[in-house]
């Protein structure tokens, strides 16, 4: 379960923006990197970074509102939630100014989540797509789902590194260690220079003296692996779940695997957001005095009383007994549908007690000509 945005700063959900501002501006300043050396203070920061930039604005803090912790997880990425937020520049506004040492900047996103804020991303793995089948009853309670994929891996013979295990890393040749070329031409306009990444490093500066045979040097291989996905409950069709590291992976950040929920068909219950609805069926003496039946329900089976004279298609409301709410609380309810049964072949002791019936009813008979 995601962390709660407002629980990592130790503010309230209904605080102010200067007072989040200000819960931020504490925290930043017991736990930057550079005035706290420890691992867990730099957890700490990138946490309250990520806190602050969802809450800091506006935008995004109604998004997350809506949608709940683990709603808002599934649905943006951690450069959706970074976009347009520098952490230099947001200290700077505060009052706070370290210098930034060996986080200078843009280094500190860098260093801790694995992406550039300015957008070069180096080597990120893709995002890949799957689909999973999950039942209504399933869909009620949440259920763990194996699925398998096919997606690009780390290479574990080389550990990544393209290079034959026991060989040596060296300096790439064509671009001197710079991962870049610059490349002259001349022009109408004069000598123009334009600036490339390397081809034959990838702009890493550096390359394998031998490269590794399981991955041809590439770092990488595809394969299927079973990945285990939770389903929480509430879900329905169409609902979008993201793991987080199961895409393809990459050498600066490992992609996303995202899973499109299809939740099939029930036999008894149809579905109506989170509402659910079933015919239920009883005998004609059972509407006619009332009594106890016994009606399925999502969790179980629940006695309910009848009305005497219950009427064939009227509807009997279950507060509470529908679909629980997608990352929200509660539930819907479950709608009944009375359907009267009638006989289409009689026993003759059954004939015999209705005759007996229609003789006590003998001036509902006569009013409509039955005789």
């Amino acid at each position: 379960m995601p962390e709660d945005y407002y629980e990592v700063l130790g503010v309230p959900k209904g605080a102010s923006q200067d007072e989040i501002k200000k819960a931020y501006r504490e925290l930043a300043l017991k736990f930057h990197p550079d005035r706290n050396k420890s691992k867990a203070a730099e957890e700490k920061f990138k946490k309250i970074n990520e806190a602050y930039a969802v809450l800091g604005d506006e935008q995004k803090r109604k998004q997350y509102d809506s949608f709940g912790p683990e709603g808002f997880n599934q649905r943006f990425t951690q450069e959706d939630i970074f976009r347009n937020f520098n952490i230099e520049d947001v200290l700077k506004t505060m009052g706070i100014d370290f210098g930034f040492g060996s986080f200078g900047g843009n280094d500190v996103l860098n260093s801790m989540f694995g992406f550039n804020q300015r957008g070069n991303e180096g080597d990120v793995g893709s995002d890949i797509l799957a689909k999973v089948d999950v039942s209504l009853l399933d869909a009620s309670k949440g259920v763990d789902k194996d699925i398998y994929v096919r997606h690009v891996v780390r290479c574990e013979a080389c550990e990544g590194s393209g290079a034959k295990p026991g060989s040596k890393i060296i300096t790439c040749e064509k671009c001197n260690g710079k991962g870049q070329i610059a490349t002259t031409m001349r022009s109408p306009f004069g000598i123009m220079q334009s600036i490339s990444t390397c081809p034959k490093c990838g702009g890493e500066g550096k390359i394998p003296s031998a490269i590794c045979r399981s991955c041809s040097g590439t770092g990488k291989m595809q394969t299927e692996n079973k990945i285990k996905v939770s389903i929480p409950k509430g879900v329905d069709t169409g609902t979008r779940l993201r793991v987080r590291g199961m895409g393809d992976y990459g050498k600066s950040r490992q992609g996303d695997l995202y899973v499109d929920v299809n939740v099939l068909k029930d036999n008894t219950f149809k579905r109506n957001g989170s509402n659910i609805y079933i015919d239920f069926h009883v005998p004609f003496y059972v509407a006619a005095l009332g009594g106890r039946v016994t009606i399925p329900t999502l969790t179980g089976e629940k006695e309910v009383t009848l009305s005497e004279g219950t009427q064939n298609e009227s509807t009997i409301t279950l507060k509470g007994e529908g679909m629980p709410r997608f990352n929200s609380s509660g539930s819907g309810d479950e709608i009944v549908n009375i359907i009267v049964e009638i006989p289409k072949h009689l026993t003759k002791e059954q004939r015999e007690h209705l005759e007996k019936l229609a003789e006590l009813d003998g001036n509902r008979r006569k009013k409509f000509g039955v005789f």
